[in-house]
């Protein structure tokens, strides 16, 4: 995939503080720049700093090309993923956290319909 839209570091901003209300630090517009633009990225960083945005980012930057993506995200704890869901569900963007709490034909049925 090629960019439509000249990704620098402030344009990236821009995008993170629109849908987030937060403004992006240095790793994270890195990390973010290096996985939209089809690179793997190890990104080693404090608990606390902000690596969920980093990852966030990329789709954003997607979808402000008017591409259709989904995510997925794998996390070690339930509760990271609910709070996953409901900061990606504030910001406006479709989002379900699966569990074996919750993993059922239902959930599964709404996931694919937030694919759509």
């Amino acid at each position: 995939m090629m960019p439509s839209i000249d990704w620098t570091p402030q344009r990236i901003r821009d995008v993170v503080q629109k849908y987030f209300r937060k403004r992006a630090c240095w790793y994270q517009l890195e990390i973010a720049s290096a996985l939209y633009r089809g690179f793997d990225v190890v990104g080693i960083a404090a608990t606390g700093s902000g690596k969920t945005l980093s990852f966030f980012t990329p789709l954003l930057m997607a979808l402000e090309e008017g591409h259709d993506k989904i995510i997925f995200i794998v996390t070690p704890l339930n509760l990271l993923g609910k709070q996953n869901s409901e900061q990606l569900n504030s910001a406006g963007l479709t989002a379900v956290a699966v569990s074996a709490e919750n993993s059922s034909t239902e959930t599964i049925e709404v996931a694919q319909q937030a694919a759509r």
